[in-house]
């Protein structure tokens, strides 16, 4: 039976990582190409760092890092941080949380938050477990979910609240206001299931002259 569960749960995370968006492996690989070569500052140092790795493996991992890193220190707002990229760095991670929270298994989720069993994706099991380990985001559910008349209702009402505190966050990080620290700490959860789906080593290479 766990056999089972793990193997559904490793098919899950293959789609995942092998829904082809624009010619790339997933949205996931997309979006980060997208926003590392949107801005000119931007795209100029991730040539330079690539540049500086001849093997595309290498170079994708250095990519990595450098994303990890940047996205790292934005959340936790690191005085030493390049205030430069601040704003691009925060687009990206809107829209990466907000593609995660896209292919969320919102019904799933309901069943799961109401005592049910099933084995889905993994931003919808990480999901739980963040809500799980928040009470902040405890509260605010079970509100939604005991207003609720339907699962259909409950269903529209999650996604449509996750969704808002998302822009929420992103943008009072943006200017630098007050963050719960408990929501800061989900959002960083879930992105640490991003990277695990973003091909690198096509991210770096898509950096090289001629691509």
């Amino acid at each position: 039976m766990v056999r089972c569960l793990l193997e559904r749960g490793y098919r899950a995370m293959d789609d995942l990582m092998n829904r082809q968006y624009h010619d790339w492996e997933n949205k996931f690989t997309w979006l980060v190409h997208l926003h590392l070569s949107n801005e000119q500052a931007l795209f100029l140092e991730i040539t330079r760092l690539v540049a500086s790795e001849p093997n595309n493996g290498p170079a994708g991992r250095l990519v990595e890092m450098w994303v990890r890193l940047s996205i790292t220190n934005w959340m936790n707002r690191f005085p030493g941080r390049n205030r430069s990229h601040d704003a691009y760095i925060g687009l990206l991670v809107w829209d990466l949380l907000g593609a995660l929270l896209a292919y969320t298994e919102w019904n799933d989720l309901v069943t799961l938050l109401t005592g049910g069993e099933v084995i889905s994706n993994v931003f919808t099991m990480t999901l739980i477990r963040c809500i799980q380990q928040s009470q902040l985001l405890h509260t605010h559910i079970e509100v939604v979910l005991r207003d609720s008349s339907s699962v259909h209702e409950a269903v529209d009402g999650l996604k449509a609240w996750f969704e808002a505190l998302l822009a929420n966050w992103v943008d009072k990080m943006a200017v630098g206001r007050r963050v719960d620290a408990q929501i800061t700490q989900a959002f960083g959860g879930l992105m640490q299931n991003v990277y695990g789906l973003i091909a690198w080593e096509h991210v770096a290479r898509a950096f090289r002259p001629g691509y």
